[in-house]
């Protein structure tokens, strides 16, 4: 008899013996998790908040382990100030859930009602007229999900928690940087695989195919991105990426990859021109390897992204007026979920008085543009240490000629 999991286990909590004996996989020691929530409640401490509804899938995940590929259905972490956790999540996920979190407390919420059962669970915890913390302005919550819990809770006094997740995870800890570095091998393994299938004639399908096939072979789990890959005139358009355009003599080649272990992502960009360099595309990759070396050098933990994006920027400048860029020498990276690989706790712009940590993780992307004519773009994965940096990425940093 086939089992309906609307019906048998939506509606309630679920035990890890629905697993039918299959081990737990948990990407960290209950001890990090642990830690990890002390941490937040740290913050919401000291908001005064009696308990904190977090619904960022990231999040979700850097609380309690659930991973999925399908993390926008209302999953979410009941924290209590005091007080165990419960981890909430749409009834399909039930099975993904307890293979992958260490909390006791796992529920599924019946049909689509997820904000009224979390609202019911809060009352049953006692938190109905209490001050609750929801991540109301994180990609987990919509405007209508956050009004539904709002009018299922009258009596409590809804307050925005988005910050309190990012204030913990901003540095990672030896085991989030020991899975960031073996991410880091995989996509040099896909990077060095499209390099080297980058030919005229071949399809920008060809060579991106060439580079995924690499990517998942040497281990990366389901990518936050897919392999990006422009050529010609459109690596003159950010975010392009490719369409099954076949590559010509003198086209530059750009491409951005980024394999995953345990939902974390070490990103790396490349440039290749098929055959020499037109004069423009090589001045581009030029200033992108100079802002990209200045920026490298000048990060330390105590310095600003400010400072350190003055250095970049004497690196790219020389390139001339004109081009696209950015003006992001990086932003931070981690734990994540498709669509995006960022974990928007830091970033290194003009401007960013946030001092740098031991122990943040950084993607650096610099890219220069001709509109629709050409573009180059360069890019590592960094971890910031005391006195420098670590670079995870390790593909060799220059114009690649095929």
């Amino acid at each position: 008899m086939v089992v309906d999991v609307h019906s048998s286990l939506a509606g309630g909590p679920v035990g890890v013996d629905s697993l039918s004996g299959l081990p737990r996989e948990l990407a960290f020691t209950v001890e990090e998790y642990e830690g990890r929530m002390e941490g937040v409640r740290r913050a919401m401490a000291e908001a005064n908040v009696d308990v904190f509804v977090v619904r960022h899938p990231p999040n979700v995940f850097y609380l309690s382990g659930h991973q999925s590929f399908a993390m926008f259905g209302g999953e979410c972490v009941i924290l209590p100030l005091n007080g165990d956790p419960t981890l909430v999540v749409h009834p399909p996920e039930l099975g993904t859930a307890l293979l992958h979190t260490w909390m006791d407390e796992v529920h599924g919420y019946p049909g689509r009602a997820h904000e009224e059962y979390q609202a019911e669970l809060l009352k049953g915890q006692g938190f109905g007229g209490a001050r609750v913390a929801v991540e109301s302005s994180l990609a987990g919550m919509t405007p209508e999900g956050f009004d539904t819990l709002r009018r299922a809770l009258p009596d409590a006094e809804m307050v925005d928690g988005s910050g309190f997740v990012a204030s913990v995870k901003i540095t990672k800890s030896p085991r989030e940087i020991e899975y960031l570095r073996q991410a880091a091998r995989m996509t040099d393994a896909g990077i060095m695989a499209s390099i080297d299938a980058a030919a005229e004639g071949a399809t920008d399908n060809d060579v991106a195919a060439a580079g995924n096939e690499a990517l998942i072979a040497a281990g990366s789990e389901y990518m936050c991105l897919s392999p990006i890959l422009t050529t010609g005139r459109r690596s003159g358009i950010l975010h392009s990426t490719h369409k099954r355009v076949p590559l010509g003599k003198g086209d530059s080649v750009c491409m951005e990859f980024g394999a995953c272990v345990q939902r974390y992502t070490a990103p790396m960009m490349r440039t290749v021109s098929i055959g020499e360099p037109e004069p423009g595309v090589a001045r581009l990759a030029n200033a992108c390897i100079a802002g990209l070396n200045n920026v490298l050098g000048a990060m330390r933990a105590g310095v600003t992204a400010d400072e350190v994006a003055r250095e970049g920027w004497k690196g790219v400048d020389p390139a001339g007026p004109g081009l696209v860029f950015h003006g992001v020498f990086a932003y931070a990276v981690g734990a994540g979920f498709p669509p995006s690989w960022g974990d928007a706790t830091a970033s290194i712009s003009l401007g960013n008085r946030t001092r740098l940590q031991a122990g943040m993780v950084f993607h650096h992307p610099v890219a220069l543009r001709q509109l629709g004519e050409y573009g180059t773009m360069f890019s590592e994965t960094t971890v910031v240490t005391e006195d420098g940096c670590e670079v995870l990425t390790s593909v060799d940093r220059e114009l690649f000629i095929r």
